[in-house]
């Protein structure tokens, strides 16, 4: 017997067999068990989604010997003569071969008669949207009301392309495509019926490649055994496929996380030599940029460990400027005389952009409270700055300020103005005539001559029996409710704070010792990959300054060459004022580090939420007279650090 393809012999012949499509073959189903049946079916969808093997099913289901079901025998005659495709009563026509309405007029003359061997003789029509424009005006009449015994079967991958006339005749189903983790389930199934060697992963290679086909996907299958002997390992499918080895892609990023752009470059022309194929490459990084992403906002949809080991060396921002990055950089392979060229710059903007510098960890207050301060002066009006002499006309000191008396007390002042420096060449010239004209008034030359505080006493009589007009913005400014009493502190007091920090506990007490860590991280002006770093160390020991951190191999990575755990020292030393010297060490058994310790808080209160809310009454009230339903996975605590 010869061989038969994939695609062919695990056709499926029943609904159970069906792969995906859930949402067609459940409507199906309860109409055949519930007799309601219309004359006139479309499924629409992608090439290789099911189509017509939904269509044949649904023919045997009419024609089944044991009556009309959901579940055809597929012992009768009618069931076997339907799966090998000669059964008189179903006549499969190829619209893209017989597009004249001459066709169509022949087809037509013989839906009178009546079925020869089945129930109902069934017209499965395949890419109908091929029809010409008369070929659907002369079926329009036989679809709308045709024979009892007549039912239309249509498959089309364009249905944008059917008169509206035709759609509104017909039941429309629209197939969906089908994921790579769906179609690596059905080969799995298959390669292990057909005894066939195979690495999983291979598999997922194949559906990513299928993009939603079923049967592309068991085409590719079929070739990737010839082309491997029998053994689908992920060496041999990447090299059929042409596309990248997805462990290239995870050194790459590896090697961008530490931030060097000499051993990265090294890194993408050994990539390279292996796989030559840029654009498939950055396909690859877009998409694992993608998977890095969803894992760090759900962690429970990625399972692979590569994924979440990567997942922690970035932040979501740079994940998120990466994957725009990388994105756009598509384009430039059209304007580049090589692909090389577009993932070099790719991967120097990644390094040249990173927000690093810019963040600011949860809990760094003095950098918070820097940067407020620095907030506040540029927004400070020009016009309420008092320059030193005018704090002498009020006769209030610069700093500290003290109580002022209430508003109806207040001598007004002259006002100082500031010439900015773009007028100081003209102030300067008109400075020889303001001195002659001042010689002219002898009385403004006397009142010139005097000091500040005799020339402010002179003038505040005749500025206090002139009316003046304040505005509320004005009161309010100028209100002694107004004013700050306190001072913010500067900048350099801000970092030279002693921080509230708990003595150090002793190496002996594990817990209060990572307990001890934990605080002191939330004070460490630190962010990015190197707050995940110290996060993820747990603090074993320390000697005569010397602290020895435990780091878990997993996260190995993290540590980079030195670099990270060398701003992790400074910012301690700089911290504590203390000449401390940090090491790392590899420990696999560590339960105490930061971020575990957060873990196990998020746990016990998500526990204690879960507990308080089963007992509210209200919610038990919901649970016993609504019938609802507590999601627990639902449920997120507030979380107090």
């Amino acid at each position: 017997m010869s061989y038969q393809v994939l695609a062919r012999k695990y056709r499926p012949r029943n609904f159970t067999e069906l792969v995906g499509q859930e949402h067609v073959s459940k409507a199906l189903i309860h109409a055949l068990e519930n007799n309601r049946l219309h004359h006139a079916y479309l499924f629409a969808g992608t090439r290789g989604c099911g189509k017509t093997t939904i269509a044949r099913i649904l023919a045997k289901c009419l024609n089944c010997e044991t009556g009309i079901t959901a579940t055809p025998c597929e012992t009768c005659t009618s069931c076997q003569e339907i799966s090998a495709g000669r059964f008189v009563d179903l006549i499969e026509v190829d619209a893209a071969s017989r597009t004249r309405v001459e066709d169509t007029r022949e087809l037509l003359d013989n839906v009178q008669y009546a079925p020869s061997r089945g129930r109902f003789k069934v017209y499965l029509i395949d890419e109908v949207h091929m029809l010409s424009t008369h070929s659907f005006n002369a079926l329009l009449k036989t679809l709308e009301e045709p024979p009892e015994h007549v039912k239309f079967l249509f498959a089309t991958t364009d249905p944008q392309k059917l008169p509206v006339t035709i759609l509104s005749r017909c039941l429309q189903f629209n197939l969906t495509e089908l994921s790579p983790s769906n179609i690596q389930r059905h080969l799995v199934e298959l390669l292990t019926k057909e005894g066939v060697a195979f690495e999983e992963q291979s598999l997922l290679y194949l559906g990513e490649a299928a993009k939603g086909s079923l049967r592309d996907a068991l085409s590719l299958t079929d070739q990737a055994i010839a082309f491997s002997a029998g053994q689908l390992t992920v060496a041999n499918v990447t090299s059929m496929l042409g596309t990248v080895d997805r462990s290239h892609v995870y050194m790459l990023l590896r090697s961008l996380a530490e931030g060097e752009a000499a051993p990265l470059l090294q890194l993408l022309d050994k990539v390279l030599s292996h796989s030559p194929n840029e654009a498939a490459l950055l396909e690859e990084i877009v998409r694992v940029l993608h998977r890095l992403a969803v894992a760090q906002a759900v962690p429970q949809r990625e399972q692979e460990n590569n994924i979440q080991d990567l997942a922690g060396a970035f932040t979501p921002e740079q994940l998120q400027l990466y994957y725009d990055i990388a994105v756009r950089s598509r384009r430039d392979f059209n304007h580049v005389p090589d692909g090389r060229v577009a993932l070099e710059m790719l991967f120097l903007r990644m390094l040249l952009f990173r927000p690093d510098g810019v963040l600011l960890a949860p809990g760094n207050n003095q950098a918070q409270a820097v940067e407020k301060k620095n907030e506040v002066a540029p927004t400070q009006s020009p016009a309420l700055a008092v320059s030193p002499q005018a704090a002498d006309v009020e006769g209030v000191p610069a700093s500290p300020p003290r109580q002022q008396e209430p508003p109806q007390a207040i001598t007004p002042v002259t006002e100082v103005e500031s010439t900015p420096p773009w007028q100081q060449e003209t102030a300067q010239a008109a400075a020889p005539e303001k001195s002659q004209s001042d010689a002219a008034t002898p009385s403004e030359d006397k009142s010139e001559a005097l000091p500040p505080q005799a020339r402010a006493t002179e003038v505040a009589p005749q500025l206090a029996t002139a009316p003046v007009e304040l505005s509320p913005e004005t009161l309010q400014e100028k209100s002694p409710q107004a004013e700050p009493e306190t001072v913010l502190e500067t900048p350099t007091e801000a970092l030279t704070s002693k921080p509230e920090l708990p003595p150090m506990p002793g190496a002996a007490d594990k817990a209060a010792l990572a307990q001890w860590w934990e605080q002191l991280i939330k004070l460490l002006p630190i962010s990015g990959v190197v707050a995940n770093l110290a996060s993820n160390c747990q603090l074993k020991h320390h000697r005569d300054n010397r602290w020895v951190l435990a780091l878990h191999g997993g996260h190995d990575i993290l540590a980079g060459r030195g670099k990270r755990l060398a701003e992790v020292q400074q910012a301690v030393r700089d911290l504590l004022h203390i000449p401390v010297q940090l090491e790392i060490e590899q420990d696999d058994a560590i339960d105490l580090s930061p971020d575990m310790i957060r873990a196990e808080r998020k746990q016990q209160q998500l526990a204690h939420a879960t507990a308080t809310l089963q007992q509210d009454p209200v919610v038990k009230a919901l649970l016993t007279e609504f019938d609802a339903t507590l999601h627990v996975d639902t449920i997120v605590p507030t979380i107090n650090e």
